[in-house]
């Protein structure tokens, strides 16, 4: 280089971990004075040049005693902002900087960067002691030598880690070997891979020493402390620095008492392990290193006081070389050590989960043990949570057919929607092993999207608020609302993906669109869903392993997020066996944009969604005498609440012993027999029902909160229905229309099923002005109810309607709305479903008659 620029000298210079440089390399005229091996503080080289040198291959300075060219204007005058200068090659430097080379002597200067792994690793500095100017050619060579320098500097860092890590993988194999086993006390393991293989322990860091923890149990090799210093020093790991790595070589600065024993443990690496309120950790100790650092000068450089009253360095006057002996501190841990340690404490995290595994399972056979722990687990989980849901919604229901105020059935709705998704929670745990068996089956049905997308809005609304965010829903108007699909599966998806985009989300909003696309006919569109978020982001080249089973984005941590790092897992296997695609969108910082694509959705007119919500009634069945059997009496409030203004007639036993007496004396029509009871449970007193001559006849349902399939085997010979509670009226319903008789209904005669789209102005009855007011609230009903009745069409908000038409028409006797009343209340309760979609469609009708006596 020295040959190819002609300066007086050129050195390499390369920047230590602490910002701080040494001149590693030198080549001068004779007569100077060497440089090579002196240290130079951080402050010499401060961040902003530093920035500037990693931008910028060649920085030239020709004369340090040339004045700088003020330019003009001082603000670029379209963005009114100061002109970057930063790729400027006659920029002008720090003054401190010039006044630094004038004290060193140095006229001209030339700095190409070498830049190892998107860092800069250090310059090639050239100075010459008269002014002197490189052509643009020979600059151009420099910076083509600085970058073949970077890119073997990179080949020479890659060779180094591969050797390394070929070095950590035959010892981590090694500790494998030694770590596997049947032996059910990881301890001795331990303590045997030790005695072993710790040299080995030692080299994987270049260490002196290492200490492995293990609940408390310590096991030591090489040169360790007492066991005393140990536990403290452990101690104050897990308090302090509870990282899952962390590493120092000047310990006794942060933590005094390891001066004692600065000669065994001036350096510290430790990597921890926190497993169920257990710890494990493995803590290599270096020894002090004193050794002697020359300085190009004297390194804590002075500051003065200028004319401005400010605060300032004051560049190096001398550089003569100084001498400084370090002490209490040990070898710096470097990149590779840190990483080989890294993936050490993933071996040791395999080895404990594997070791706690086969210590819970050492008493059956591991697999067999596994999966009937889990399903009686999720079983019990299951019937404790549904038992009192069963409650909370059955109650819900009561009360939304008493209460009008949209407030307070608001209220209801957000405990029904809640409720709901804790059971489809639960739901979904259980489909979890039928989705890695691949036995999970899918139920197409009619659903409502928007209705679906409201529902997500409203449970996650509180957490987003909560955190200042808005959760926003963006439906083009070419979705179509009805559509034939697995809303069970869509609701999981959806429940996964935006409470991740709630949860990493501190600030900004969460946005759900969807559009459709038309296929080749109009009954079919392809359906795109997007999440998107301003989250804290994934890394591309995370956008795979997310999506694998137990494994969280880099950076995310687990105890602030918590997780088990299953949900986008079944996100993905889901949407896969939904015929779909998924696609993710992130960067870190710049949030993540999860797209759904379903292809060939099967659209769904309205009335066909009505029809599958269309249901018996209670009162539709002959009066009847009905025994509820159940230990939990919320569930026997339920059930009578359920027939509240029916003419059955309701019994109620709290146990199966009550049940086998009423049974025998009362003679019920039908017996809701709870499944799980203390003492005598539900299938126990079903046998000895049906073995009783005199009640064996005797229809019974089963209701239960458990999902074990067991119990339903057991049950279908002993019972007549079978539900899964939480149960509803139209459930009860529908498993007593096989059961129960129905009533004979002698019905009026008919009326006109239509109404008609003109009508005529009839003012015989209400004044003009009564009829401009009835004029204004048909048309607030229907910017309001009505247009919400029309796209979805059930029964509770018929009904609601109808029953705010019957108020109207009390007030405002007006023959046409009367008409229209009569007609609407004979379709509903009739459930002439194929004529009431017309009739609500017609209602506007009303409102545009009116609107005639206003007209010229």
């Amino acid at each position: 280089m020295r040959q190819l620029t002609e300066y007086d000298r050129v050195m390499i210079y390369r920047f230590e971990t602490d910002g701080s440089g040494i001149v590693v390399a030198e080549d001068k005229q004779p007569e100077l004075e060497p440089f090579l091996g002196l240290h130079y503080p951080a402050s010499d080289i401060p961040k902003q040049a530093r920035q500037l040198y990693y931008k910028n291959w060649v920085r030239i300075i020709v004369n340090v005693n040339d004045a700088p060219v003020p330019i003009y204007p001082l603000n670029n005058p379209i963005t009114h902002k100061n002109l970057d200068l930063s790729y400027a090659t006659l920029r002008s430097v720090s003054p401190i900087h010039i006044e630094y080379l004038q004290n060193m002597g140095v006229s001209a200067s030339l700095c190409i960067s070498l830049i190892n792994d998107q860092k800069l690793w250090g310059l090639i500095v050239c100075h010459h002691y008269s002014p002197k100017f490189v052509p643009y050619e020979l600059r151009q060579a420099c910076e083509l030598l600085g970058q073949f320098m970077s890119v073997e500097l990179f080949r020479q860092y890659q060779k180094n880690w591969e050797a390394y890590q070929k070095k950590v993988k035959k010892i981590q194999q090694l500790f494998r070997q030694e770590l596997s086993g049947h032996e059910s006390d990881l301890i001795n393991r331990i303590r045997t891979m030790i005695d072993s293989s710790g040299q080995y322990l030692l080299e994987l860091v270049n260490a002196q020493g290492v200490v492995i923890g293990l609940q408390g149990e310590l096991t030591e090799f090489g040169e360790t402390l007492p066991k005393s210093d140990l536990h403290d020093l452990l101690s104050w790991l897990r308090s302090c620095y509870p990282e899952e790595i962390f590493y120092t070589d000047r310990l006794a600065e942060i933590y005094p008492p390891a001066q004692n024993y600065i000669n065994k443990a001036a350096g510290l690496l430790a990597i921890s392990i926190y497993l169920d309120q257990a710890t494990y950790q493995i803590v290599w100790f270096r020894s002090e290193i004193i050794q002697t650092v020359t300085w190009g000068g004297n390194p804590n450089k002075p500051v003065f006081i200028d004319d401005n009253n400010q605060v300032r360095l004051s560049p190096r006057k001398s550089f003569e070389a100084w001498k400084e002996t370090v002490s209490g501190h040990a070898l710096g841990w470097n990149e590779l050590e840190i990483n080989a340690a890294m993936e050490l404490r993933n071996t040791l995290m395999l080895a404990v989960l594997h070791f706690s595994h086969f210590a819970l399972e050492e008493v059956a056979k591991r697999a067999e043990m596994a999966n009937r722990s889990k399903s009686e687990f999720l079983a019990n989980m299951s019937h404790e949570i549904r038992t009192p849901m069963n409650a909370i919604l059955g109650f819900c229901d009561l009360l939304k057919g008493l209460v009008e105020d949209e407030k307070q059935q608001s209220y209801l709705d957000a405990i029904a929607a809640g409720g709901r998704a804790l059971i489809g929670l639960i739901d979904d745990i259980l489909d979890l092993s039928k989705i890695e068996a691949g036995k999970l089956q899918l139920e197409y049905q009619p659903m409502n999207l928007p209705i679906l997308l409201q529902e997500i809005q409203q449970i996650f609304l509180p957490t987003a608020m909560a955190k200042g965010l808005s959760l926003q829903i963006n439906i083009e108007p070419n979705v179509p609302k009805i559509i034939e699909f697995d809303e069970v599966r869509l609701r999981q998806i959806l429940f996964n993906i935006v409470g991740n985009a709630i949860k990493f989300t501190e600030e900004g909003s969460v946005t759900i669109s969807v559009r459709a696309q038309n296929c080749d006919h109009d009954s079919r569109v392809t359906l795109e869903i997007m999440i998107a978020d301003t989250g804290m982001g994934i890394s591309p080249d995370q956008h795979q392993q997310i999506f694998e089973a137990f494994v969280q984005s880099e950076g995310q941590s687990n105890r602030r997020y918590g997780g088990t790092g299953l949900g986008l897992a079944i996100t993905r296997r889901l949407t896969n066996l939904l015929g779909g695609k998924l696609t993710l969108e992130s960067q870190l910082g710049l949030g993540s944009v999860f797209t759904f694509a379903f292809p060939d959705v099967q659209i769904t007119q309205s009335h066909q969604l009505i029809n599958l919500q269309t249901s018996l009634n209670l009162s539709d069945f002959m009066p009847s005498t009905i025994l509820v059997v159940d230990d939990v009496q919320s569930n026997r409030n339920l059930i009578a609440g359920y027939f509240d203004n029916t003419e059955h007639l309701l019994l109620q036993a709290q146990d199966g012993y009550q049940a086998i007496a009423m049974a025998e004396t009362h003679h019920p029509d039908v017996i809701l027999m709870d499944l799980r009871m203390p003492d005598l449970d539900g299938i126990a007193t079903s046998k000895l029902i049906k073995a009783n001559p005199q009640t064996a006849n005797i229809p019974i349902v089963m209701l239960t909160a458990s999902v074990a399939a067991q119990d339903f085997e057991l049950s279908q010979n002993l019972c007549q229905g079978y539900l899964r509670k939480p149960v509803n009226q139209e459930q009860l319903a529908a498993v007593f229309s096989d059961i129960l008789p129905r009533q004979i209904n002698i019905k009026p005669p008919k009326i006109p099923q239509k109404f008609p789209e003109k009508i005529a102005i009839d003012i015989t009855k209400l004044p003009l002005n009564k009829l401009r007011e009835l004029q204004q609230l048909l048309q607030e009903e229907e910017d309001k109810g009505w247009q919400e009745l029309r796209d979805r069409m059930t029964q509770r908000q018929l009904r609601s309607f109808l029953r705010r038409l019957q108020k109207l028409v009390k007030n405002y006797p007006w023959k046409p709305l009367e008409d229209y009343v009569t007609i609407l209340d004979q379709q509903f309760t009739d459930f002439d479903w194929d004529h009431l979609p017309d009739t609500i469609n017609n209602f506007p009708t009303l409102r545009r008659s009116l609107q005639q006596l206003d007209s010229p």
